[in-house]
């Protein structure tokens, strides 16, 4: 351990002037440590862009699909609504008719069944 700190110190301990830029001429290995070792190149290569395309598709499957059905289901059901709405009319008499024009239907579909 004293041996790497006397070398150490050696090297870079004594009184030199610390270059501003950085040397451009160096070896493969001093580029890769400076790029980390090309770890995000790598990390966002195969993690992040598939990740993204895949986050896509999911958001664009739920907007379509999920929420497109329920969207879908809702507005069938207000448009529904809205057209029962108007055999509501308040009229006891109008109740009264559609009651026994059930009746005779259900009478005649026991009569049908029978013979």
């Amino acid at each position: 351990m004293l041996a790497g700190a006397a070398l150490a110190y050696l090297q870079y301990g004594r009184d030199r002037d610390i270059p501003v830029l950085a040397p451009v001429a160096v070896s493969p290995l001093t580029t890769a440590a400076r790029r980390d070792l090309y770890q995000d190149a790598f990390n966002e290569a195969v993690f992040m862009r598939p990740g993204q395309y895949l986050t896509r598709s999911l958001v664009y499957g739920d907007n379509r699909g999920i929420d497109g059905a329920v969207n879908g289901l809702a507005a069938l059901i207000g448009g529904t609504s809205g057209r029962l709405r108007r055999l509501q009319t308040g009229f006891v008499r109008s109740y009264a008719l559609s009651m026994l024009g059930g009746a005779v239907v259900l009478v005649a579909a026991l009569l049908l069944v029978r013979v």
